[in-house]
């Protein structure tokens, strides 16, 4: 029965009005254009991020000594799961000069210990790129959110097709009730 109703507007019927016509074929190819346009720009959108996101120049790993002991975040409630703390640390850079600044070590690192550090292009502490799993995880979800937006813009678009027509449809309901009306209720 749900069917039926859905698809009364391709059915052959004598008071189907034009505009009618053009609401279904409006919607048919909205839905059409939902269909091919959200998966392409989601899987566009997943790949420029996950490009960017693995393509980060410039960034090299190297050692580094910890000049001063990493606190400890013990019995200290901490709003992150992450356990890094920024530490004092000294490292040699590319051309061999020697600087120190602070970078993320592990808690609870003591003084003198090396650990590895990632530098930028101009030889700064830089977080580390991310992982697979967090390129594959955030690129998912620019997929997904472009394609979701896709979609709205496509409905939207439709929606304010059928806004029109119908606004055109009152206007003509309009203009013939004031033909037909003072007919039916018998004034001048």
């Amino acid at each position: 029965m749900r069917t039926r109703r859905w698809l009364w507007r391709w059915r052959n019927n004598p008071l189907k009005r034009r505009s009618d016509r053009a609401e279904a074929w409006a919607g048919l190819a909205a839905g059409l254009i939902m269909a091919v346009t959200a998966p392409l720009t989601g899987a566009l959108a997943s790949d420029a991020v996950a490009g960017n996101l693995r393509d980060q120049p410039g960034l090299h790993r190297t050692s580094a000594v910890l000049r001063e002991d990493a606190p400890t975040t013990d019995g200290v409630s901490t709003v992150s799961d992450d356990p890094t703390v920024l530490t004092e640390v000294s490292w040699e850079t590319a051309d061999g000069r020697s600087r120190s600044g602070r970078a993320p070590v592990e808690t609870g690192t003591p003084e003198g210990t090396r650990v590895q550090l990632w530098l930028d292009g101009r030889g700064m502490p830089h977080q580390p790129p991310p992982d697979a799993t967090e390129v594959s995880v955030e690129s998912g979800a620019a997929g997904g959110a472009v394609a979701v937006g896709t979609c709205f813009l496509v409905g939207s678009g439709a929606w304010v097709v059928r806004r029109r027509l119908d606004a055109g449809r009152d206007k003509d309901w309009e203009r013939e009730w004031a033909t037909v009306g003072p007919r039916w209720s018998k004034r001048d």
